[in-house]
């Protein structure tokens, strides 16, 4: 498997793969990304700030991932628990997301363990990512790479169920 920076000439078989997404957490009765999150210009951003990543299996691309490294403003303030790391600096991870055929291949677990190191480089003792509280696939696989529930936080501090997102974090 191949990984590399995403590119804007990548940007129309990234949104097929979060259509794909979608269509998944919609049909598991999960409440995310179904009011037309992630859009275009989210990924474009992220390209732009390099922090969007795609990863390759025989020349396509199967699963996209976007990590930050800085304070993450919706995560000031977490409710039912804290931090493991308080204030520490942290990379996290938003808008990961494999595309329907080649899923259940581990694609997403290695999609953090490149995360992980991308941490470890630069000396960071954490990472930290938050999904919708249904979503069972995901935090499944975030307790099996290893991260902790650490409570619940609001996306964009709006404090309503749409916005409610459980947090988790990884000690590296």
């Amino acid at each position: 498997m191949e990984h590399r920076l995403a590119v804007s000439s990548d940007l129309n078989r990234i949104m097929e793969i979060i259509a794909d997404a979608q269509r998944f957490l919609k049909e598991n009765s999960v409440d995310q990304w179904q009011n037309g999150y992630p859009t275009r210009v989210s990924y474009e951003q992220d390209i732009f700030q390099d922090a969007c990543h795609v990863f390759i299996v025989e020349g396509k691309i199967a699963g996209v991932i976007s990590v930050f490294f800085g304070i993450e403003e919706s995560y000031k303030v977490v409710e039912d628990g804290k931090w493991l790391t308080g204030d520490a600096p942290y990379a996290v991870f938003h808008r990961a997301a494999v595309s329907r055929e080649y899923r259940g291949m581990g694609i997403a677990s290695i999609m953090l363990s490149y995360m992980e190191n991308m941490a470890l480089e630069r000396g960071l003792s954490s990472l930290r990512g938050d999904t919708h509280r249904d979503n069972k696939a995901m935090r499944g696989l975030l307790e099996k790479r290893g991260f902790e529930h650490c409570g619940t936080i609001y996306l964009n501090n709006n404090r309503d169920a749409q916005n409610e997102r459980v947090c988790y974090e990884k000690l590296l």
